[in-house]
């Protein structure tokens, strides 16, 4: 059973984040929400009731006084600006595909913190990566190309720097729930925040209209979706360390689309964004994530086997 436990957090971490996106894309397009504004409620509902769930560890300010908290928020902040840009430009599945460009750069930032240079075979995986993401941008459209790979590859290192940061933050590494609770209540709170301050930049004092039909389903998202989601994404990277989960998102993309066929089948979206190219593409990029999954566990097993006693 606790072979399979990291499995069944980090698969449960990607159907929830697939499904809060799918979700929200419906909701903002039915009801015309504003997608800023939306996320700020989405986050103040689950942080605080993630805090609330954390029972007597809500009294303590422990989470919000560390200064790796209020830069996780950051983080989780500028990921999103670019991530929403870039979803302007491009589909789900391409905004994806071109993500998958944090897996070689996981890789090496790990190999400047650790010194442990990736296996051989795990390069050709990093390379069946860039080799596909290379295709995709070439494809897309003259004008948007350079700016589209560029944003993604901010938008990489953005997650890249945050996985590493909850990785080794004090409150996530805790074996007491509730202490983890409360940390990832204070990063959503703190993201809210960040979150608020980017709208007053971009309308001046005014952050907009909040009627009851984004309040209500900012806060219905936010408590069922948002925080189950930022639960499950902190547990996975605890568990199988931000190189594992970095890489286990990849297959993120293709379960949105996947969402979103759906919800277009039962017409709860207009458009359907799907493409095939991409989606052969797609297949390219997993196979190789294959690869560097299948090497790295493999190099864990020889090692594991090198160090017991004969």
């Amino acid at each position: 059973m606790l072979l399979q436990m990291p499995f069944i957090v980090t698969a449960s971490a990607i159907v929830s984040w697939a499904a809060l996106s799918v979700v929200s894309r419906i909701l903002m397009l039915r009801y015309g929400l504003d997608p800023w504004l939306f996320s700020f409620v989405q986050l103040c509902a689950g942080g605080i009731a993630l805090l609330l769930m954390s029972g007597k560890e809500m009294v303590s300010i422990k989470s919000f006084q560390s200064p790796m908290t209020w830069l996780l928020g950051i983080l989780r902040v500028l990921s999103a600006a670019i991530y929403t840009t870039v979803l302007t430009l491009v589909s789900v599945l391409e905004a994806g595909l071109l993500g998958a460009v944090s897996i070689p750069l996981i890789g090496i930032a790990i190999w400047i913190m650790s010194g442990k240079q990736p296996a051989r075979w795990e390069w050709i995986g990093h390379l069946g990566i860039l080799i596909s993401i290379a295709i995709l941008t070439i494809n897309l459209s003259g004008d948007i190309r350079l700016p589209v790979f560029w944003l993604m590859v901010a938008n990489a290192i953005s997650l890249v720097a945050l996985t590493i940061l909850a990785e080794r933050h004090p409150d996530n590494v805790s074996d007491v729930p509730k202490v983890r609770l409360r940390f990832t209540g204070s990063v959503l709170l703190i993201t809210a925040v960040f979150f608020l301050i980017f709208r007053l930049f971009q309308n001046g004092l005014s952050i907009g209209s909040l009627d009851w039909t984004l309040l209500i389903s900012g806060i219905s998202v936010g408590v069922a979706l948002r925080a189950p989601a930022m639960i499950l994404a902190f547990w996975s990277i605890r568990i199988i360390g931000a190189h594992g989960y970095t890489t286990a998102i990849v297959f993120l993309p293709v379960v949105g689309m996947t969402f979103e066929q759906i919800a277009y089948k039962f017409e709860l979206v207009e458009v359907s964004r799907f493409q095939s190219e991409t989606l052969l593409l797609a297949t390219g990029v997993i196979f190789s994530t294959f690869i560097v999954l299948f090497t790295r566990e493999r190099a864990k097993r020889e090692k594991i086997e090198i160090s017991l006693p004969i």
